[in-house]
């Protein structure tokens, strides 16, 4: 008798590194079917919901009553974060006790993947990145099979630094202050392929209790490589601006909540020479 192919839950489904996992899980060989928790189910795109395999369900990572695990062999977790002016670890606490209280509610759920960020192991120093050392707390131990993937920075995260100035300027402004200063980065669609393979892995390697995984691109980029990648890929010319350490405050007070311009800043700063996170930049792939 055949297989039973694996039932994978993932939330938010929206956001992403949710949307780039279910893209792999719905190309995966193994043909995983899969559930995608939507706080508007209407946001669930029509290449996922023509899918057989896929069903889209309304929840709410903020009300534990909403979630529905329910015939998971595995789950996908992926916690965005918050722009309503709550504490970035009380919500990240909150919202993972309530994905833990689900998880313990449907024991046919044995594993659990988190896609979490490069500095999470760390309590403090790394801003934003605090709302994940949360998550990660609450979850590391939360079904028997756990993976924490700590991605790098998002090749993504630079669409928002790409800025039109005026009609005859393009300019690209990078917070990382010395223009040849290099980080990981990682994409977004690497991510995804890296947590439904961690989803579906039935490996030995697979049983353990508890994986931290560290998931870097294949070299490290600074931002002249993310300036010359941007000029190849529009065919224009481009003007660098690298921001001062000084100035970081005042570039992200333009881009988020004025409450979380400390937690983004710190983030930056954290990844710089000195900073909290800077030691583990070294390196690429998976670790």
């Amino acid at each position: 008798m055949p297989n039973t192919p694996m039932h994978v839950t993932v939330l938010p489904a929206s956001k992403q590194s949710g949307e780039a996992t279910i893209r792999a899980l719905l190309n995966a060989e193994q043909k995983p079917t899969i559930r995608g928790i939507y706080r508007d189910t209407s946001k669930a795109p029509e290449e996922f919901t023509s899918n057989p395999r896929f069903d889209a369900a309304k929840g709410d990572i903020d009300l534990w009553s909403g979630l529905d695990f329910r015939g998971s062999d595995a789950v996908f977790y992926n916690l965005p974060p918050p722009f309503d002016g709550r504490d970035p670890a009380v919500f990240a606490a909150q919202t993972a006790n309530n994905v833990l209280a689900t998880l313990k509610r449907v024991p046919s759920v044995r594993r659990l993947v988190v896609s979490s960020t490069m500095g999470s192991q760390y309590e403090r120093g790394t801003g934003m990145l605090r709302l994940n050392h949360a998550t990660d707390l609450v979850l590391k131990k939360a079904v028997p099979e756990v993976v924490i993937v700590r991605p790098a920075y998002y090749f993504q995260t630079w669409a928002a630094a790409i800025k039109a100035k005026g009609t005859d300027k393009l300019c690209f402004e990078s917070p990382l202050e010395d223009p040849s200063y290099k980080i990981p980065m990682v994409s977004v669609e690497d991510i995804g392929r890296c947590c439904a393979g961690y989803l579906l892995d039935s490996s030995e390697a697979s049983k353990q209790s508890f994986r931290g995984v560290d998931l870097h691109g294949p070299r490290n980029y600074s931002s002249v490589d993310v300036h010359e990648a941007i000029e190849n890929a529009t065919g224009n010319k481009w003007e660098l601006l690298n921001i001062p350490r000084a100035g970081i405050a005042e570039h992200f007070a333009k881009e988020v909540p004025e409450v979380y311009v400390p937690d983004f800043v710190e983030l930056i700063t954290s990844m710089l020479p000195g900073g909290v996170v800077a030691g583990d930049l070294d390196g690429g792939g998976i670790r």
